[in-house]
């Protein structure tokens, strides 16, 4: 019975954590997606922005062409007054003194201009008062209006399930400008199928879709050890090149890209790393230590006798010739 019992409160604190993780997991898609939502009211309000500065432009041409056309006729109307008041002037001038020679020229032009200001006036007899309206596009304010939203609001539910492997495949993720061939040190595997890899010998960890076909890497400090999940698209990495740099490297997953974030400078050799309930459990070749997501030492929970002391020693003499070649 104490054996079952065990058994079944270790289900059940798996089941709880897991649950805990999917809260997490949620919030996270939800605080993507508001920023997905954004983006695209951003893009709606470039359209519209857009379509009001064409309609604007449009506008402009239409007023242009119109007041051109009335300038014209403008400008038209000046020339023939001027011209008759000189002709009428001229007639008077030479009336009065008597000049019948010049008289007969004078009338014969003034005859010409009046036809000729008497078909202009034909042609534009109808006095038009003309405006520019706007009628708008109704489809785009209906469609608009019609619409419940920015987009649908979906959820996908993903079961996960344990299996034992029957098998293996060989996978070749290794990039075209690569001096060396890859050695995947580490692999973490995220709640909607992609998987991280630590890549030891490039420095750097990829991001695998769920064929297994690299989308996107990103360089870190130095040389990786391992990495854990600390969020639903947050990993952890600890990188290591005794006795230099210790540090923990914080890699976020958005929108099938790796960003890197904040780093934690430890003051100890690190190589294993995992997450609990908040806090990150760190190891170096001796010791268990407990630190927060901050970078602050709680606790040290386990250190190895004097005797693999002495290993770690040889082991770190190795390590810096193996330094030496590499370098």
């Amino acid at each position: 019975m104490l054996v079952s019992i065990q058994t079944i409160l270790e289900e059940i604190k798996k089941l709880q954590d897991y649950q805990e993780a999917s809260i997490q997991y949620v919030q996270s898609s939800y605080d993507e997606q508001l920023q997905n939502i954004q983006e695209t009211r951003r893009k709606i309000n470039a359209s519209l922005d857009m379509i009001e500065q064409k309609t604007l432009n449009e506008m402009k041409d239409t007023l242009t062409k119109l007041k051109a056309s009335s300038k014209s006729d403008i400008d038209k109307c000046i020339g023939l007054r001027n011209e008759l008041k000189q002709l009428r002037d001229a007639i008077q001038d030479i009336s009065d003194k008597s000049k019948l020679e010049l008289s007969f020229i004078a009338n014969r032009k003034c005859k010409d201009k009046i036809q000729q200001s008497e078909t202009f006036l034909k042609e534009n007899s109808r006095q038009v008062r003309v405006s520019i309206t706007f009628q708008p596009n109704s489809e785009i304010v209906q469609y608009i209006s019609n619409q419940s939203g920015l987009g649908r609001i979906e959820h996908r539910t993903q079961t996960l399930m344990v299996f034992t492997g029957q098998g293996k495949s060989v996978l070749n993720v290794t990039q075209s400008n690569e001096w060396f061939n890859s050695n995947m040190i580490a692999i973490c595997v995220l709640l909607d199928g992609q998987v991280l890899v630590a890549d030891w010998f490039n420095k750097n960890v990829r991001l695998l879709d769920q064929q297994y076909q690299v989308v996107s890497h990103c360089s870190v400090t130095t040389w990786p050890w391992d990495m854990c999940q600390v969020t639903p698209s947050e990993v952890a990495v600890t990188v290591d090149d005794h006795p230099n740099t210790h540090e923990v490297q914080f890699i976020t997953v958005k929108n099938r890209k790796l960003m890197t974030g904040r780093k934690l400078q430890i003051q100890h050799t690190i190589q294993g790393i995992a997450s609990h309930q908040g806090d990150l459990y760190i190891t170096s070749r001796t010791s268990l230590y407990k630190y927060t997501m901050r970078g602050k030492q709680v606790s040290k929970m386990y250190e190895v006798n004097q005797v693999v002391k002495q290993v770690k020693l040889i082991v770190d003499y190795l390590d810096m010739i193996k330094n030496t070649l590499i370098n």
